[in-house]
């Protein structure tokens, strides 16, 4: 059969899709659909979302004053360590109470890393400031 002119333009009367474009399209869904069943047998899910307490360090002439300021997660914070000179062995550290307006002040005579780690009830840890004074 051959094409015929209407309004509007060409009609092939056999009109479709072509068997090229269905099998291409065949091939996308069963590449999406195969990414969401291995999204789901793999456990990739959403990010957990971020825990909010907020600790301040602020430097005083020789001296580093850490505050808890509170934040929403405080009830889930089970310990807050701060560490001077960074994260190791051999540095400096103690605990904060994990209640708002816990304080304490240390000597750091230089500048230097602070860093401040929070650790909840189910053992995972997170930063919550790490910043040199």
């Amino acid at each position: 059969m051959e094409d015929v002119r209407r309004p509007g333009g060409w009609v092939h009367p056999e009109g479709g899709v072509s068997e090229v474009l269905s099998a291409i399209l065949m091939v996308a869904v069963a590449v999406i659909l195969a990414a969401i069943v291995a999204s789901l047998v793999f456990g990739i899910g959403m990010p957990e979302e971020p825990k909010t307490v907020a600790v301040t360090a602020t430097r005083s002439g020789g001296n580093v004053t850490f505050m808890v300021h509170g934040g929403m997660n405080m009830d889930r914070v089970t310990e807050i360590r701060c560490w001077i000179g960074g994260v190791g062995e051999g540095n400096p550290n103690f605990t904060l109470d994990a209640r708002a307006g816990a304080t304490n002040t240390s000597s750091v005579p230089d500048a230097t890393r602070v860093v401040i780690v929070g650790t909840s009830g189910d053992n995972k840890s997170w930063i919550l400031l790490d910043k040199t004074l």
